[in-house]
């Protein structure tokens, strides 16, 4: 386990604390019979002993992974890891058995993310030099955690005070980054991190020069995200942290001409701040506040088929949560309050059409407010460990809103509510049982229900998810998640293997009813949507090795997603887009000496399910299509290696500094990143038809310089 701030003190069967931390879960059983404590990032048997909180993410060994144009992606490197498959080129959004993206939850220091992606979804939002710990959750949900139907990633920035001024940076072929640390008093310090890329200079010609279409050398593409914080340990047993993020991506796309698109611009960022403060009141009980405020938006001018769209959408998130945190006796007691407002502007959307486009000027904002109380305990009893708690929501939409009706429009005023849905439950439970010390079993059944909502419109390689919160016209999604395992450590914990099978529910999932044209000329699009269910399940195992100069892990998934609506497929089951039979992830680290560091990574998905015409016929001039099953056809299979060699140089005036040189798709892998169809006409007034697969990143070589001070 992570010893974070607090310097914890051992007593045979008497558990307490003695100085403070930020992090409640830090009052833990330990032992006064030894006479030296070894800090880790990671206990050796931790896969073993793991309760539902999942496991703290070995931030070190991350790091050693390949990394891409100069940057080591923590969070993209979730993708590598068994149950989880990566969206696709260019995304770094990832599917967790079988859920869609937007069933993550993705929080900063407890603050919401709604898109955490930098370029075309190739980095994400998270500076590596401020990130202190990571949590990834995928099954066993404790009751602490919701509002997600998939999986959880708690991410925290370093919240330890450090004794002298810390100087971190990067300097690489797509960006560069610089990020500080600076101690003020033995009780206060403050951190602020800068990166930016040039983009346009380096990336885009080179790409071009690589065979991909050269129109993309007229394009711009920059991306810039600024982090700033501070830690106050205002006393012994009180703390006091702060946090602010903001970023953002600026793409004009000149000319695609494969795929018809001129002129269009994209602007999307994430925007943060958050503070928590925690107490501790004794030895055995301990409390934190938090208060975030988080907003996503994106603005969108799109020139498709000679036709202008212009789309805007926006959600903002203001959450206020206490935790309290009770030993007694072998219980680990946890309880809370949660409340939280959220407005979403979910579309904006004028067009220049010469189609019958009907201007959507009948649209509405939709504000909600949710109120959650959980409890949940966790106690161990001979070789069983359980973990069992209960988490209630109450949820109301919230005016103004109309709804427009033949017979009379429904107005509903500011604050004044619109619908509430019934008090939901979502019992957890959770169990694991210590075989032998080098052997456990866990089992898990939770609930889970998610009110805010994303859905896709149209995929151009830009963030174009809508911002639809569960409202009049619109259930919440729900799911029940059952999950096993058998986990265990051989030759003294040297090697990990894991097997694990899983089946979750999914209820009340969305689709779009038909084209964007008819869902943006509805006036209110939200009664334009398809309300179906879903299933998935499968097995995972894993093979690890953690010590010694080689080490690594093999992963590999094999996974069932479907879903049925009625309106689709004549109302029969059908794959999901996100069903990808295998996956497959190959992970391999070696320190050769003091100096020298290589890794690799090579990763394989089944490719993703997407639905295309099997004919097509020619009325009047025009081609119509027909189409068959639903989702029947499949992308190519996704596959690249990746390879990665560090150098670390000798100390210069106390400057630590090292050399990367790294490979992405060494082999050129063509991966398609989106696939459209396109038609010509003759004079004799036949018609061809195609298929097209527009690919984006071939193989792409960098060298960057990272330093510290």
């Amino acid at each position: 386990m992570l010893l974070s701030i607090a310097q914890c003190l051992v007593a045979q069967d008497k558990q307490f604390l003695v100085s403070d931390s930020s992090n409640a879960q830090s009052i833990t059983q330990k032992e006064f019979n030894i006479q030296e404590i070894e800090v880790k990032g990671r206990l050796k048997d931790e896969n073993l002993k793991s309760g539902s909180l999942g496991l703290e993410i070995d931030l070190k060994k991350l790091k050693l992974l390949p990394k891409f144009m100069g940057e080591n992606d923590i969070y993209k490197a979730l993708q590598y890891m068994g149950g989880v498959s990566q969206a696709g080129e260019a995304n770094s959004g990832f599917y967790v058995r079988g859920g869609n993206n937007d069933q993550n939850l993705v929080m900063l220091n407890g603050a919401l993310i709604q898109n955490p992606t930098h370029v075309l979804g190739l980095f994400s939002v998270f500076n590596p030099d401020i990130i202190g710990q990571m949590r990834f959750i995928k099954s066993g949900m404790p009751a602490e955690y919701g509002g997600r139907l998939s999986s959880i990633v708690d991410i925290n920035t370093v919240n330890t005070i450090p004794e002298k001024m810390d100087v971190k940076g990067s300097i690489g072929l797509i960006s560069s980054r610089l990020a500080v640390h600076i101690p003020l008093s033995p009780k206060f310090y403050i951190y602020s991190s800068l990166r930016a890329s040039y983009i346009s200079s380096f990336v885009l010609p080179l790409v071009s020069m690589l065979g991909v279409d050269s129109a993309l050398t007229q394009s711009e593409y920059d991306f810039l995200d600024v982090n700033a914080g501070f830690v106050f340990k205002i006393a012994n047993r009180t703390k006091l942290t702060g946090h602010y993020y903001t970023g953002n991506d600026d793409l004009k796309i000149k000319s695609l001409r494969k795929a018809e698109l001129n002129d269009n611009s994209t602007f999307w960022g994430n925007t943060l701040a958050g503070l928590q403060l925690n107490h501790i009141f004794d030895e055995n009980w301990s409390m934190n506040h938090s208060l975030n405020y988080s907003n996503f938006k994106i603005k969108s001018s799109i020139d498709w088929h000679n036709t202008d769209f212009n789309l805007q959408s926006q959600f903002s998130n203001l959450d206020y949560k206490i935790d309290f945190f009770h030993l007694k006796g072998i219980h680990k007691i946890k309880y809370g309050l949660e409340f939280s407002y959220n407005a979403a502007i979910p579309q904006t959307l004028n067009s220049d059409s010469i189609i019958p486009f009907q201007n959507n000027s009948q649209r509405n904002n939709i504000n909600s407010t949710q109120a959650t109380v959980y409890f949940r305990d966790e106690w161990t009893w001979n070789d069983w460990l359980f973990n069992v708690g209960i988490r209630t929501n109450l949820y109301a939409q919230l005016g103004p809103y109309t709804d427009y009706i033949t017979d009379g429009n429904e107005v509903f005023s500011l604050n004044s509510i619109v619908k509430t849905f019934p008090i939901s439950l979502e019992p957890r439970f959770f169990t694991r049982y210590l075989i032998d010390p080098q052997s456990s079993f866990k089992l898990s059944a939770t609930r889970h229900y998610q009110y805010l909502n994303q859905i896709p419109v149209f995929s151009f390689g830009i963030p174009t998810d809508l911002q639809i919160p569960a409202s009049l016209y619109v259930q919440p999604q729900a799911s029940w998640h059952f999950s096993g395992g058998y986990f265990q450590n051989l030759l003294e914990n040297k090697w990990e293997v894991s097997a694990e099978l899983y089946y979750k529910t999914l209820e009340n999932q969305l689709e779009y009813k038909n084209g964007i044209e008819s869902t943006f000329s509805n006036s209110m699009f939200e009664k334009d949507l398809l309300l179906g269910k879903g299933w998935t399940y499968g097995a995972e195992w894993k093979l690890s090795k953690n010590d010694g100069n080689f080490s690594g892990w093999v992963s590999y998934n094999l996974a069932w997603s479907y879903r049925q609506f009625d309106q689709l497929n004549g109302g029969k089951p059908f794959l999901a887009r996100n069903d990808r039979r295998h996956d497959i992830s190959v992970v391999g680290m070696y320190k050769l000496n003091d100096r020298w560091d290589f890794s690799a990574v090579f990763v394989y998905a089944t490719g993703t399910r997407l639905n295309l015409p099997v004919s097509f016929f020619v009325v009047d001039n025009k081609v119509i299509l027909e189409y068959g099953n639903y989702n029947a056809f499949q992308m190519p299979a996704y596959h690249r290696l990746d390879i990665s060699a560090t150098y670390k140089l000798k100390s210069w005036r106390g400057i630590k500094s090292e050399l990367n040189f790294s490979i992405y798709n060494v082999y050129n892998r063509s991966n398609p990143f989106q696939i459209y169809l396109s038609t010509s006409a003759f004079v004799n007034k036949s018609f061809d038809f195609y298929i097209n697969m527009v690919y984006l990143l071939p193989i792409i070589p960098s060298v960057s310089w990272t330093f510290r001070i």
